[in-house]
């Protein structure tokens, strides 16, 4: 006998006891079943004295009639009719001895006990509503009574028989099945069952339990076959004891000692995952409502008696969650082992020097982890996470590469993967903490060194920490003074226990890795549901903090741990929920984040999906990239107790920004995962943006429109970046003089002298050479990173494709504004553009697809944003080779120029037109036209909201020296002056106005043309000259200018004969040819005829004659002076200007259709013919988006509320008025046509919303941002530090008249206006709580504001949510802006640069919303096969108008009407 552990044992029994729950200490509990009830259930037939097998013979005797009577056999006409007391006695006394009697191999034994168990079980019908006939009646009479009897007897078929073989174990197994059953029907379907009869069946339950469980575990004994099942049966009776009486609380010290002997077991701690996540989804439902767990579980219904409600739940579920003491004890062997049984065991084995060292406590590893996932699946129902109602995946899910564990990041139906966000009406993470924190915070710490750096042995551990609830050690972290320590708190508040270094109990620590893992999941799930009203307890935020530092310790190189992983995979959401002081874990993320997405050849446990750890870990990069240049010179403080040397300066915020850009770059470049990749691109724009921000001179900042929208509060001036500080608590204004400037800092100088950094560093490979510290650098490094990638990875996926595409167009934009591009990287973006259009039109036929053409569209408009950002790039020879070849690629479908040597060019009109896709075509025309009308023209002197000429026929005719009448003011009367034809195809309407040259400078005819085509509406005067205005002097001839002076000196008078042949022609010799015609004084035969004939004639010539010399007399007598000719005012202007280019022909006139190059007449006099042309002008050439903004106050939930919440500014946050300005260019404020009704029925209030109107245009694309506002208070002016007041129209004031400026802005509104309301697809909301986007009013709102639209009359609401696409945004009390982002289930996934739950900074939120919104409108084009470009419906309308107005004239009347004027028709 080892008696060496006695001593051991005894001490710590004693400490054990310290440990147990104060709940029931004045309570004993109760005496083992098996010794308090031994002699008194005795039986009788232990006193005689016969032999074994007489006894044998008697049980047999005795037990078969009455079995014979009980159904289960054939009936017998001899079987025993018991009708008394004595009787019922006597034959329970012969039972209770036959049911311990031994499994033999024997038949006739076993029988005798199955006999025995039959007739109990069925005796115990008694209790139930309708018994078994063969009931004898003195237990109908007493039921409760005997069924006590039966009950302690019955205890006797579950004690183990010794040396048994296993199949009379499984014949055992089969018997206990049958009585654990009968005592659950029992149990569940009696009315009748006392007080007494409850604590018997308990207390059986207890001390089977005990017998079989408590000792260490044997493999297939009795115990380890129906381990599972005692425990399933006891709980699930305990439940409806608890409901229909109330165990004691000495039965209440019974289960929770008991329990703690039988934690070596892995089926009690399944078990009791089992009912406690059961009875917490009861639980859940009464205190917050059926609706809070939405998917309820089997167990809830099979375990959970309906009756157990209200206080008693409440206590019943608490009661049962403590009654197997401290789960954390389970990774400590000593405590686990230190129960009577185990002692026995060790005392008689010879191979056991420890209980400790028992093999069954090997699986303490596992069952650790099965109660941590247990209390893990508490903490998610408490918080709402859909994963924890799931009761029975707890042990059977598995993560997306196949292993057990515990799944990781859920995806939301867009594709993204983001952090679950618990429900807004919950638990408060302060009373979770109160209930599991003591748990989690020493299952986190399990094998880590406390502050001071010293480990706690496995026997010390177990000493001191039975003491711990009483006073405060040393190892408890508070960040207050110590006097708070003591406050009135509970236990878990104050202290925190330090687990043991358990591997000198035998068991390696890292076995117990897993559960570590998964308390530090629950405690991230904890600190990350915090709400926006909610503050957590400094004691536990400072535990925290320490227990995360330690998990993200990389103990070992290019390898990740559970712990770790399970941090980030669950701290997505760490850095956006405004925890106080939580960037002092920045140094210790960054850290663990380049170990996960820097390396490739990481090594990584196989329960861990590699895919969604990196992109949990970029998650958190992407909560973290704006916190440098937000706090910029700022220190970051050490946390409390951090190991290691202290760093002799500070950390400074702006000193980590390289180093995450860094990683941040080199994580995209390994990157193979699609959804990462987005992800990462779009943090990589964010980044962009805010660092061009922060490097952007005030002079050069975005300009908006003067005395619009309200502009921001002032900033401090002596800086050129806005200081967030100011609007935290927990930040110190420093100088910022103290630390070097960010652009001072590269990645060399800033990581020289880091090996560790470089050594992980280069998993990457090649490291990029650019310096990171300046705006140019990143963006070269980006643009070198993202054209490789484009061309040689991305170019096969659709999402990523579209989402570097929208990077480099942004980028475009960016350097746009700072005006210092780089030509250099700019050409090559273009080349890269086209090269990657070339790839993707030459991929084989089975490739080409939906998806595919996308991208070409999409690199067509990228392109197309280069050109317009950056016009010098039209001019540079090589990039417009480029261009002009995927141009002709992407309309013909090939190129002319291959560049292979011996090519033979094809030209233009050989070549057959094959393009890859309409749509292809059409984007390839779209960006043809652009480079040609408006590259370098835009923005035009009207401004960026038109690319068309803002004039139509009205104010041409106002304009015009075309005599004015009252009917001009009409449109229709307007359109009548004009000439109206349409050409080209049918895809060209000219409107030709000939102007009358009374008010003009001269006398040359003059037209004014107005052509409307695909891509707008311009106009053009043209003048027939005969000189440029440049050559000719200016001179009127409208004023005869008089009598030239007369020249007093005249030359010399020669006087000659004219001469109408030269003189030699006399000298030449004639011939007979010229003797043919006979000369004038040749005689010729003249008759009578002919001399009448000449006479006649010569008295013609001579009046005429005579006529004439009296008219020249006349005039020399008058001397009347000479005067020029009157000046021809008849033109027949439109015909001329036809005829110079090319429209009249015959040829073409003789077709009469709009095929070919023919001219066609349009008869303008119909009414609605001006009508059409009006629609037609209001289809822009560009496309365009319409996005709604609201503002919803904390805890707003009505759509009324909503709208009225922008009726004052000084009510509105001041930050949300400047984000406001930072969306566009403010509109005149339009009316809706619609109103809501409110109030009671007694009362009712129309509600009339106005709407405050924010444009924005680019050369391809507008949106329009409509704001409600109730009254006109929202555009008074507020000054912004980041934005001028200034408009991108200025150079339109300065050309245009008082009277056009009037009335242009006019005409721009209301074009917006009418693109606005009726397309609402996108939504941006600005959330004073960040719960609020759980249920904000979409449908409503949408319903409200779409109400008596047309074109959305036959959508549903639900359609109309569904297709919506919504930005929430919430500020965070650091000033810095988190983004949350809800759409459409899509293939095309969300838009960048924004990606949900990215955290942005106060200067960049207004960029990357509008981007957003920009790219989203694409995407959603790009995903609808039926879309149609603009210039598209622009030629369809066209083609339309042509038709339906074409003038049915033949050729001569066509030409005759040329000749006259259109208003007069003479």
């Amino acid at each position: 006998m080892n008696l060496g552990v006695l001593s051991r044992m005894n001490s710590n029994q004693k400490e054990d006891k310290v440990y147990q729950e104060k709940m029931y200490v004045d309570w004993s509990s109760f005496s083992f079943f098996n010794q308090s009830n031994h002699l008194e259930n005795r039986s009788v037939l232990t006193s005689l004295p016969l032999s074994p097998d007489a006894l044998k013979q008697i049980v047999a005797f005795v037990v078969q009639p009455i079995a014979a009577n009980i159904g289960i056999t054939h009936p017998s006409p001899h079987s025993a009719k018991l009708s008394t007391d004595r009787e019922v006695n006597w034959c329970m006394e012969v039972i209770g001895y036959g049911l311990t009697l031994p499994l033999n191999t024997a038949t006739t034994e076993h029988d005798s006990i199955r006999d025995c168990v039959h007739v109990y079980c069925e005796w115990l019908s008694a209790l139930l509503p309708q018994p078994k006939s063969a009931v004898p009646l003195p237990l109908l009479k007493l039921p409760n009574h005997y069924s006590r009897k039966i009950i302690y007897q019955l205890f006797q078929i579950f004690i183990p028989r010794p040396g048994e073989a296993p199949d009379l174990i499984n014949r055992q197994a089969v018997l206990c099945h049958r009585v654990l059953r009968t005592i659950q029907s029992v149990v569940i379907n009696s009315l009748i069952i006392d007080q007494d009869t409850w604590d018997s069946l308990l207390l059986l339950l207890l001390t089977v339990n005990d017998v079989l469980l408590a000792p260490p575990t044997v493999p297939n004994d009795i115990g380890d076959q129906l381990c599972d099942r005692v425990l399933s049966v006891l709980f699930e009776i305990w439940l409806h004891a608890c409901a229909k009486s109330f165990p004691s609380p000495r039965m209440w010290k019974t289960l929770t000692e008991m329990a703690q002997s039988w934690r070596h077991r892995t089926s009690l701690i399944t078990q009791w995952n089992r009912i406690s996540l059961a009875l917490t989804s009861r639980l859940l439902a009464e205190l917050y409502g059926p609706a809070f767990l939405k998917y309820a579980t089997n167990d809830e219904y099979m375990l959970v008696p309906s009756q157990l409600s209200g206080e008693v739940l409440a206590q019943t579920w608490y009661r049962l969650l403590h009654c197997i003491g401290n789960p954390v004890q389970l990774a400590r062997p000593s405590v686990i082992s230190q129960t009577h049984k185990f002692l026995q065991f060790t005392i008689i084995s010879s191979q056991l020097s420890d209980p400790s060292l028992h093999p069954c406590l090997f699986s303490l590893p596992s069952i650790f982890v099965e109660a941590m996932k247990g209390v893990a699946g508490l903490v998610d129902a408490f918080l709402g996470l859909r994963s924890s109602v799931f009761l029975h995946e707890r042990t059977e899910r598995t993560t997306p590469s196949g292993s057990s564990g515990r799944s990781t990041l859920p995806t939301d139906f867009a594709g993204h993967s983001f952090p679950s966000n618990a429900m807004s009406h919950r638990a408060r993470c302060n009373s979770l903490l109160h209930l599991f924190g003591s748990w989690l915070f020493e299952a986190a710490l399990i094998d880590c060194e406390t502050q001071f750096g010293v480990k706690t042995s496995a026997v010390e551990s177990s000493t001191s920490s039975l003491h711990m609830a009483d006073r405060s050690r040393a190892s408890s972290v508070s960040v207050t003074s110590e006097s708070s320590l003591q406050s009135n708190r509970p236990r878990s508040a104050t202290v925190v226990e330090l687990p043991p270094d358990t591997s000198s109990g035998g068991t390696a620590i890292e076995g117990y890795e897993n559960g570590r893992a998964e308390a530090l999941g629950a405690l991230c799930r904890i600190f990350c549901s915090k709400s926006t009203d909610e503050e957590i307890l400094p004691q536990y935020l400072a535990r925290f903090y320490l227990v995360i530092n330690n998990g993200l310790k990389i103990k070992e190189e290019k390898f990740i741990g559970e712990a770790m992983a399970s941090i980030l995979l669950h701290s997505a959401d760490l850095f956006r929920v405004n925890l106080d002081g939580v960037f002092t874990l920045i140094p210790s993320v960054i850290e663990s984040l380049e170990v996960i997405l820097l390396a490739k050849d990481l090594k990584i446990r196989p329960s861990v999906n590699r895919v969604d750890l990196r992109r949990a870990s970029i998650h958190v990069l992407l909560s973290i990239l704006a916190a440098p240049l937000h706090f910029h010179s700022l220190p970051i403080k050490e946390l409390a107790g951090s190991l290691g040397e202290r760093n002799a300066l500070p950390t400074v915020f702006s000193n980590i920004r390289p180093r995450l850009t860094q990683l941040l770059l080199s994580a995209l470049q390994v990157e193979t995962d699609s959804l990462n990749s987005h992800l990462l691109l779009g943090g990589l724009a964010s980044l962009i943006q805010d660092l061009a921000a922060f490097e952007q001179p005030e002079q050069s900042t975005i300009s908006m429109a003067p005395n619009t929208y309200p502009t921001p509060m002032q900033a401090d001036s002596a800086s050129n970046v806005m200081s967030s500080t100011s609007d935290t608590h927990s930040c110190h204004s420093t100088s910022s003089n103290s630390y070097p400037s960010v652009s001072e800092i590269t990645f060399d100088s800033h990581l020289e002298h880091d090996a560790s950094y470089s050594d992980r560093m280069s998993c990457t490979g090649p490291l990029l050479t650019f310096p990171l510290g300046s705006f140019h650098g990143v963006v070269n490094a980006t643009f070198h990173l993202v054209s490789s990638k484009l061309l040689a990875v991305w170019k096969a996926d659709l999402n990523t494709s579209l989402a570097a595409l929208e990077l480099l167009a942004f980028l475009a934009e960016i350097l746009a504004k700072l005006r210092v591009p780089d030509q250099r990287e700019s050409r090559r973006v273009v080349r890269v553009l086209c090269e990657y259009i070339s790839v993707q039109c030459s991929r084989p036929p089975p490739a080409h697809s939906k998806d595919l053409h996308s991208t070409i569209v999409a690199a067509f408009n990228c392109c197309a944003s280069w050109l317009f950002a950056h016009p010098y790039l039209a001019t540079d020879s090589e990039c417009m080779n480029l261009i002009l070849q995927v141009i002709e690629l992407g309309i013909s479908g090939s190129k002319s120029q291959t560049g292979k040597t011996g090519e033979i060019l094809q030209l233009k009109h050989e070549k057959q037109l094959k393009p890859v896709s309409l749509r292809v075509r059409d984007a390839a025309e779209f960006l043809l036209t652009s480079l040609v009308e408006q590259v370098g023209n835009f923005p035009s002197p009207t401004g960026t909201d038109s690319l068309s000429c803002l004039l139509n026929e009205e104010d041409l005719l106002q304009k015009s020296c075309t005599p004015k009448t009252d009917s001009t003011k009409s449109p229709i009367s307007a359109a009548q002056h004009f000439r109206y034809f349409a050409a080209s195809e049918g895809t060209i309407l000219l409107g030709v106005l000939e102007q009358s040259p009374g008010r003009t400078l001269d006398s040359d005819p003059m037209v004014t043309i107005l052509i409307r085509n695909q891509f707008g509406r311009q106009v053009w005067a043209s003048q027939i000259r005969h000189l440029p205005r440049h050559k000719c002097g200016v001179h009127s001839y409208m004023v005869n200018p008089g009598r030239p002076l007369p020249m007093n000196d005249f030359g010399p008078v020669f006087a000659f004969e004219p001469q109408y042949f030269p003189e030699s022609v006399d000298r030449v010799r004639r011939c007979l040819a010229d003797k043919t015609l006979p000369s004038m004084e040749t005689p010729l035969m003249i008759d009578d005829r002919i001399a009448a004939e000449l006479d006649k004639l010569g008295r013609l010539v001579d009046g005429s004659v005579t006529l004439k010399n009296s008219e020249i007399q006349e005039e020399i007598g008058a001397k009347r002076e000479c005067q020029s000719p009157p000046l021809c005012n008849e033109f027949q202007t439109a015909r001329l200007f036809l005829s110079h280019i090319g429209f009249l022909s015959v040829e073409g006139l003789q077709e009469n259709s709009i095929r070919g190059s023919s001219l066609i007449g349009l008869d303008a006099s119909s009414t609605h013919f001006s009508e059409d042309l009006d629609s037609l002008d209001r289809l822009g050439s560009r496309s365009h988006d319409t996005v709604c903004v609201f503002y919803v106050r904390s805890g707003q939930k009505d759509s009324f509320d909503i709208l009225s919440n922008t009726t004052l500014t000084s009510s509105l946050n001041p930050h949300f008025v400047e984000f406001l300005q930072t969306l566009g260019w403010s509109q005149a404020q339009v009316k809706s046509d619609f109103e809501k009704s409110i109030g009671s029925d007694s009362e009712t209030n129309n509600l009339q919303v106005n709407f405050q109107y924010l444009y924005w245009a680019d050369g391809v694309s507008e949106i329009l941002f409509a704001v409600p506002a109730l009254n006109s208070s929202l555009t008074s002016s507020v000054s912004s530090p980041f934005h001028q007041s200034s408009t991108p129209c200025q150079s339109l004031e300065n050309h245009l008249t008082i009277e056009e400026r009037q009335t242009s802005p006019s005409k721009r509104a209301t074009k917006n206006a009418s693109l606005s309301i009726s397309e609402v697809r996108m939504i941006v909301v600005w959330c004073e709580s960040f719960e609020d986007h759980h249920h904000f009013p979409i449908g409503d709102l949408l319903e409200t504001i779409l109400n008596g639209r047309e074109n959305v009359g036959h959508m549903k609401t639900e359609e109309l949510v569904s297709d919506c696409f919504v930005i929430f945004i919430h500020a965070q009390q650091s000033g810095l802006y988190r983004i949350h982002l809800r759409g459409p289930h899509s293939k095309l996934n969300f838009a960048t640069p924004l990606v949900d739950g990215m955290v942005v900074s106060r200067r960049a939120l207004g960029s990357l919303v509008r981007q957003t919104t920009v790219n989203a409108g694409k995407r959603r084009r790009l995903d609808h096969d039926s879309y149609q470009l603009p210039h598209i419906r622009r030629k369809l309308k066209i083609s339309e108008i042509a038709t339906k107005y074409r003038s049915e004239m033949d050729v001569p009347s066509f030409y005759s009407s040329l000749f006259y004027s259109p208003d007069t028709g003479t």
